[in-house]
């Protein structure tokens, strides 16, 4: 079998509103009621906090811009090994093309001046900081419009069976792949470091899936799916302060540590399994189930804290823990 499609992002009503003039916005001041009278006068109320309260984003689009889009193309192999066992084997490939970008054009390249500060690692290297210089500092003047640098593709191999024997059917496989992106087009070189996964080790991860039913005697049946995939990965940001470099004009500049591709979350391996029996009174059927949901109550850790400082590696949410569920369907 073979298959290709050319697949347009959905702009919906996210586009027009990010430019529509008719806004909610809010400023929150102090208020010192000077007369008592428990009424906000003008002369009553500090500073505004924010600063663009009641007007319109300096954000555009170019006229120009145009459709996100992605092309896919796969080719697989289907073949029968035995009687009611089926086995394929599929390779895909996706690329995305004129990806967005978004551009402040009030403070190009030019306006940063490069500083830069010791890895905290202690491994001797030096890190890229840029600073916007003071001049230009808080001017917004944002467009929207397609990159003509960046882009995306995905590579992959999925393996998969189905087998059905004495009333009982099982299916799986796996899906092994890596994604690789470039985005040195940006918005700020402070983005550019690992910009480039093409030029860093992606490894290709790999997940399973394995599901069935099988009948038991007495008419029970148990079903079950299994699946394992390994966790999202791991940026381990560099808060860059004053403290640091007092001639940074930004409150901070976040500075990522380790290549693209190097660590991952846990990998999630978890089991869900459901008993259930169909009991029949004439046209009636009555369908109790009892359902285990993460039955190894595996507790691999989702997320984590990925800034570099006392808090790296704590621990933010794990796994659900094991839930049981009881229903009926009638």
């Amino acid at each position: 079998k073979a298959h290709i499609g050319l697949y347009v992002d959905s702009a919906g009503t996210a586009l027009p509103e990010r430019y529509n003039p008719m806004l909610f916005s809010t400023d929150t001041r102090t208020w010192n009621d000077l007369n008592g009278d428990d009424v906000a006068q003008e002369n009553e109320l500090g500073p505004p906090t924010n600063r663009s309260f009641g007007q319109r984003s300096s954000r555009n689009m170019d006229p120009d811009l145009e459709r996100p889009y992605q092309t896919v193309w796969n080719v697989a192999l289907n073949h029968e090994l035995l009687s009611n066992l089926g086995v394929a084997v599929t390779y895909t490939q996706r690329n995305f093309y004129k990806l967005n970008l978004l551009r402040n054009l009030a403070i190009p390249d030019s306006e940063y001046t490069l500083f830069e500060v010791a890895d905290p690692r202690g491994n001797g290297e030096m890190l890229p900081v840029h600073s916007i210089n003071r001049p230009v500092f808080g001017l917004v003047d944002q467009i929207d419009t397609n990159s003509t640098e960046n882009s995306q593709f995905y590579r992959g191999v999925d393996l998969s069976f189905n087998w059905r024997f004495n009333g009982a059917s099982v299916f799986g496989g796996t899906s092994t792949g890596h994604s690789i992106a470039l985005t040195c087009e940006t918005d700020s070189p402070n983005n550019l470091r690992f910009c480039d996964e093409s030029q860093h080790d992606i490894p290709l991860l790999t997940s399973f899936k394995l599901s069935g039913t099988v009948p038991l005697p007495f008419a029970f049946q148990v079903s079950g799916v299994y699946k394992s995939q390994p966790g999202a990965e791991r940026s381990i940001g560099y808060q860059v302060t004053r403290s640091l470099v007092p001639q940074l004009t930004q409150a901070s500049v976040t500075v990522r540590l380790n290549e693209p591709g190097t660590e991952y979350n846990d990998r999630i391996n978890q089991l869900d399994v459901t008993f259930a029996r169909n009991f029949r009174y004439g046209r009636l059927v009555m369908r109790p189930e009892l359902a285990m949901f993460n039955a190894f109550n595996a507790a691999p850790v989702l997320t984590q804290t990925n800034v570099f400082g006392p808090n790296l590696g704590q621990v933010t949410s794990i796994l659900n823990a094991r839930m049981l569920r009881a229903g009926m369907l009638v």
